[in-house]
């Protein structure tokens, strides 16, 4: 009988060991604050080698005058720098669509360029298509989309809270730039670690 419960006993110490072993296997997934890291090193490359000028806010709105020569970094972490800020038409929650069209990249910090994109020069891009939901609020996204999401011919796979967040504070017309964190970025980003660079967005409303 003792001998009967040392092999149930062994038996048991062999499973936990596998068990264990198995789980010790390398992840391709890297912990949310290595990329972080990762990420806060690939942006001040960027804005670096750019020598881009950045002021940091302590909220999510812009001053007033504007400079159009910086980079404002807001407290939900999106920078962007106002080339135009448009007319005095401003979007109307749940009502106007917003037409996007935009050039940039996006990069982490092994590689510079990962993806680029440009339905600024390519006309065989549709824009990309959402409609202004409201101001936005932390945890709630302003946006819903409404795009063909066909990618072999729109960008509106590259939708998110950074693409979509100036729509609540510039007018119709409105152009800037943008450095978009992965969080505020598509889901793939935030998976991948990928940030985007926006060289040039345009607004239009409907």
């Amino acid at each position: 009988m003792n001998r009967l419960r040392s092999h149930h006993l062994l038996a048991l110490l062999l499973l936990v060991t596998f068990a264990l072993l198995g789980s010790c296997k390398k992840s391709n997934v890297k912990p949310l604050s290595q990329l972080k890291k990762e990420q806060r090193r690939a942006i001040d490359r960027l804005i670096a080698k750019e020598k881009f000028q950045v002021i940091s806010r302590k909220d999510e709105l812009l001053p007033t005058p504007i400079d159009q020569n910086v980079f404002y970094k807001l407290s939900n972490g999106l920078y962007m720098r106002v080339l135009d800020k448009g007319s005095d038409e401003k979007a109307v929650a749940e009502k106007t669509r917003v037409l996007v069209r935009m050039k940039g990249r996006m990069f982490n910090d092994s590689r510079d360029t990962v993806y680029t994109f440009n339905s600024i020069a390519n006309p065989s891009f549709d824009e990309l298509k959402f409609l202004y939901v409201s101001y936005y609020n932390v945890g709630t996204e302003h946006y819903r989309a409404i795009g063909s999401n066909s990618f072999s011919n729109s960008l509106d796979q590259l939708l998110c809270e950074g693409v979509a967040f100036p729509a609540s504070l510039l007018g119709n017309g409105a152009r800037v730039q943008l450095i978009i964190p992965f969080e505020l970025g598509p889901t793939a980003t935030y998976t991948q670690g990928n940030s985007i660079y926006v060289e040039e967005a345009q607004y239009t409303y409907r």
